[in-house]
Order: structure tokens, then C-alpha cells, then sequence
């Protein structure tokens, strides 16, 4: 089977931001849980609401997260 190098980027990528976001889960959930403003801003804005939490995450990676979620935003609208 032949690999292709933007598949094999995009994979590690992928990979990288599922790294990070399982890295940054719990202290997420803690921010989520410690005020209704901040779990309202969560359910609102999550991208926005992640970087307000100062969890760490590379600016690139948020990027990525959130054309992803987009993507599935205009998906479910569709359906």
C-alpha cells in the first residue's frame, strides 16, 4: 500500500491533537466544573472557552480543533 506524505501529516497531526487534548482533559473538566459562567462560556464557545482556561495547548492544534468542529457544526446543520 502506497502512503501519501500529506495523509501521513495530517494523521500525525490528528494524532498530536488527540495527544494533547487527552493530556488536557481532566484540568479542562475542573475549569469546566468550577463556575456556571465558565460551563456556559464551555457550551457556547469551546474554543474560546479552552483558551480562557490556559490549558497549554500550541495555538496550531486549537486551529486544528476548531475547523474540525466546524466541520461537524455545518454537518449536523445540514442533517
Amino acid at each position: 500500500m502506497r502512503t501519501f506524505p500529506r495523509r501521513v501529516a495530517v494523521q500525525e497531526q490528528q494524532d498530536r491533537l488527540m495527544h494533547e487534548l487527552d493530556r488536557v482533559e481532566v484540568r479542562l473538566q475542573q475549569w469546566i466544573a468550577s463556575s456556571p459562567q465558565n460551563a456556559r462560556w464551555f457550551r457556547r464557545d469551546p474554543i474560546a472557552a479552552m483558551r480562557a482556561a490556559g490549558l497549554g495547548i500550541d495555538d496550531e492544534l486549537m486551529c486544528e480543533l476548531d475547523l474540525i468542529m466546524s466541520g461537524i457544526a455545518r454537518k449536523v446543520r445540514k442533517s
